[in-house]
């Protein structure tokens, strides 16, 4: 059956001669994957480029079964990127944006909320002037809430540590598990904030890599078999810290 979807790439692997595999968050299934030939291939008539990572893709397909390989007929970019291909610390940011999507979200069910988070976050990251970087740390935490496992802040100035294991703010410090005070304040803050807002935090480059560091520890200690992120060291580049 043909059906249209529309989708995030978050993978894209080359497969044969001129074949490509690639995975989707879908507006219609969730979790997708795709196959595709003969796009790396000179004159191709649906070019490589269009499965790039980050880019919003539109694709007619042949799906049984939304769980297994579908083939594909066609395709379009539903989204034309303004800046983030030519500005360094966007394109930074998207690429560990899509990383943690494609290595938190196995859900193979629609899931419109997070759809529309996810298409909004690129949507703001692309046109926004403000400064974005804290962008990923707010992106963390607003995700984690859509997974399952959105910190509790309780607003309580005694539970002063936050324990990365019970994703709550505590009043003993956990010895393995909690971050220390300072780092604690710095998280409640940034629970408070949305993409939108997440300029208007006051974060020394310091504070952002431990922040960041914390969080993905948080992240593998919530998500199950999650594995390393390695996009976060080029982030830390782009961003000087």
């Amino acid at each position: 059956m043909l059906v249209t979807v529309r989708g995030l790439v978050i993978r894209s692997l080359k497969y044969g001669e001129s074949s490509l595999i690639f995975d989707l968050y879908t507006q219609e299934y969730g979790y997708a994957s795709f196959i595709v030939g003969g796009v790396r291939k000179p004159k191709a008539r649906m070019p490589a480029s269009l499965f790039q990572l980050m880019n919003w893709i539109e694709v007619v397909a042949y799906i049984k079964d939304p769980s297994q390989l579908s083939r594909i007929k066609e395709t379009r970019l539903v989204l034309n990127y303004k800046h983030i291909p030519f500005d360094m610390q966007k394109r930074g940011v998207g690429l560990f944006i899509t990383e943690i999507v494609q290595k938190t979200i196995k859900e193979k069910e629609a899931n419109e909320q997070l759809y529309q988070f996810l298409w909004k976050t690129f949507l703001y990251l692309d046109e926004s002037d403000a400064s974005i970087s804290n962008m990923h740390i707010v992106f963390l935490l607003r995700l984690s809430g859509y997974l399952g496992f959105l910190p509790h802040n309780t607003n309580d100035q005694s539970a002063s540590f936050f324990n990365l294991l019970n994703g709550s703010f505590e009043k003993v410090r956990h010895p393995i598990y909690s971050l220390d005070q300072n780092t604690s304040n710095l998280l409640a803050q940034c629970l408070e904030k949305e993409i939108e807002n997440a300029h208007t935090l006051l974060l020394a480059r310091a504070q952002r890599k431990d922040l960041l560091q914390s969080l993905i520890t948080f992240y593998k200690l919530h998500v199950e078999r999650m594995p390393d992120i390695q996009t976060h060291q080029i982030l830390a580049q782009v961003l000087n810290g």
